[in-house]
């Protein structure tokens, strides 16, 4: 009789220890899908985000040609990644590497070899 009553108290154990176990994974389970959740809202601010500033760059309409001035490549393009004063009055603005050459502060050629120069051949 004693053998019986520890084996239904052992087999009630673990019941009882397979339902808090089963607590705690539900609960553990719910805090993943909640930290799931905001990741991914954050995820898609970042998108709408990064979506909106380069439908901005798409529409802008500022380009520069031959002849345009340092101020107006500026404009277009932002700051360069670096530039270089060639002569006194020549110089030249590097961006990644595509290159803009200045004389006497007008654009008299570039190199888009990267293809990010928001240029125009102008008519």
């Amino acid at each position: 009789m004693t053998k019986i009553y520890y084996t239904i108290l052992f087999a009630l154990f673990l019941v009882g220890c397979n339902q808090s176990v089963s607590q705690t994974e539900k609960d553990y389970i719910k805090n993943l899908e909640e930290k799931n959740s905001a990741l991914e809202k954050e995820l898609q601010a970042l998108k709408n985000a990064s979506e909106s500033q380069e439908q901005a760059s798409k529409n802008s309409n500022t380009f520069f040609t031959i002849g345009s001035t340092e101020d107006e490549v500026l404009e277009a393009m932002g700051e360069p990644t670096a530039y270089l004063k060639t002569a006194p009055e020549a110089k030249k603005f590097i961006y990644g590497i595509s290159t803009v050459y200045f004389y006497q502060g007008k654009v008299i050629s570039y190199d888009n070899l990267d293809q990010n120069l928001k240029v125009k051949v102008s008519k």
